[in-house]
């Protein structure tokens, strides 16, 4: 994910997660390098969230920065899908089905 998410850059990201999560298994967000997240990006997972669950798949976050693991935090993003501190921790929780 790019350092910025907001409504300038939501459509292309969106489409960008959905085509990985309509061609592989479940889908790690990589978000090490996103220092700023609003409510597009919110927004965003929750979109890219919807389609996994139709498909049987799942969706995780890895590595926030502290600023933006506060706001999924405080949007309850973390109730709807893991949330984890790297993204190899991310990898390691892959279900099997998805390797």
């Amino acid at each position: 994910m790019p350092a910025e998410i907001d409504i300038h850059n939501r459509d292309v990201l969106v489409k960008r997660m959905c085509r990985l999560l309509d061609e592989g298994g479940d889908l790690i967000v990589d978000m090490t390098a996103t220092t700023f997240c609003d409510s597009s990006g919110v927004h965003a997972l929750l979109t890219v969230r919807r389609r996994a669950q139709a498909r049987g798949k799942r969706i995780s976050v890895a590595a926030p920065h502290p600023n933006v693991r506060r706001v999924l935090e405080i949007c309850g993003i973390g109730r709807l899908m893991p949330i984890h501190s790297t993204l190899a921790e991310a990898a390691s929780r892959r279900s099997p089905a998805a390797a």
